[in-house]
């Protein structure tokens, strides 16, 4: 089934069933916070595979500076880096 297939199946039983809607809505939802759960593992994920592959060397600027402009707000402490 392709999207459209999808978004009409969903619009015919809405249709048919209007207050189905906010369950509609509610695992709409749930899908957003898992793909959005994901994404923060997945951003947890580059940063350790970032920092094993720096392994103690020193990073450059251009390392740095983009390290620096998610100070705080990243999964792991880069303070090190930026110093």
């Amino acid at each position: 089934m392709n999207r459209k297939q999808f978004l009409q199946l969903v619009a015919v039983y809405i249709e048919s069933d209007p207050e189905a809607a906010a369950h509609v809505a509610d695992y709409v939802q749930a899908g957003l916070n898992k793909a959005l759960n994901q994404a923060y593992l997945r951003a947890a994920d580059m940063e350790a595979a970032l920092a094993m592959t720096l392994g103690g060397k020193q990073p450059n600027s251009a390392t740095r500076e983009k390290i620096k402009k998610w100070m705080g707000k990243a999964s792991l402490n880069w303070d090190w880096i930026c110093g």
